[in-house]
């Protein structure tokens, strides 16, 4: 697999306290990334060591598979990013302000009207920036971090302050730039049901240290809650399940199975051998805010 990111070792000390400890994450390309932490993680400290803003003291940054550190320039152009709220002149309008970052790193102009398309703001025209909605502004952060054509996009809780729609509009859109664009994005994010419709992958850190990374599809297929079981003979399937040494609970003929995915089949052939019907057998799954919560706090699901 090809990383886009990949830490080595990653360190950043401030007053002997570790704010990242010696942190590898692996970003592949094209895909969107998870970034999930508590508050003072080091998730903020961290993206701003790859974006080039602070040194770390120990360990390197891989950015599609160059050292980042012995061509920061080169690694900067690759990156565009949204750590803070983006700040624009609000009496300009949308392309106004673009130009001004155009300048900046010497891009055709043209440019400009392939960004505005991509985040759907070329219709704006001469609207000032402060008539814009706060999903609008967001959008036109956006397209300010692509304006030089980076690689990567780095965004710092991009849903903050929308609204339901505003944030199934932003979650479509940044799917749309990995998947059509291959663009890589790295989310910072604590809106874990979100990450967990919108990620590829996720990466969670505590007191600056990577206590868990994988694929999405992974969790989904590891972190099965219980078994949902709908049968015509349930008292006698519920005697089956204890014989199997399972635990479980029965309500209104339907049976709730603890137990890990591999179980599942067996649990079905049984019922099935023992003369039992099954009308419906349906894996729940934890969601990642549970995966998360169980990792941060040390404790068991």
């Amino acid at each position: 697999m090809n990383y886009a990111i990949e830490t080595q070792g990653l360190t950043k000390i401030y007053k002997n306290i570790r704010a990242v400890d010696s942190l590898s994450i692996h970003v592949p390309e094209g895909k969107i990334y998870g970034f999930l932490g508590k508050n003072g993680a080091g998730k903020t400290t961290t993206i701003k060591m790859i974006m080039g803003l602070i040194r770390p003291d120990e360990g390197g940054i891989m950015v599609f598979g160059k050292d980042a550190g012995k061509d920061r320039l080169w690694a900067a152009r690759k990156i565009g990013s949204i750590v803070e709220t983006p700040g624009f002149y609000e009496n300009l309008p949308a392309r106004n302000n673009l130009e001004i970052t155009v300048n900046m790193f010497n891009v055709n102009k043209k440019r400009i009207d392939e960004v505005l398309e991509i985040v759907g703001l070329r219709d704006t025209g001469k609207k000032k920036v402060k008539e814009f909605s706060l999903g609008m502004k967001q959008r036109l952060g956006i397209a300010n971090a692509l304006v030089h054509s980076p690689s990567v996009l780095i965004l710092d809780e991009p849903t903050n302050g929308l609204d339901p729609a505003g944030i199934k509009d932003m979650r479509d859109f940044l799917k749309e730039l990995s998947q059509e664009h291959n663009i890589t994005v790295l989310i910072s994010s604590h809106i874990l049901s979100e990450v967990q419709i919108l990620a590829d992958y996720v990466g969670i850190i505590d007191q600056g240290r990577l206590m868990d990374e994988t694929d999405i599809q992974t969790i989904k297929a590891e972190e099965q809650s219980y078994l949902h079981i709908e049968v015509d003979r349930p008292e006698e399937a519920a005697r089956l399940i204890k014989e199997m040494e399972l635990k479980y609970e029965i309500e209104n003929k339907k049976l709730m199975v603890y137990c890990s995915r591999d179980i599942n089949c067996n649990i079905n052939r049984n019922l099935v051998l023992k003369g039992i019907n099954v009308s419906n057998l349906t894996p729940v799954y934890h969601s990642l805010e549970e995966r998360f919560l169980t990792i941060t706090s040390g404790k068991s699901a």
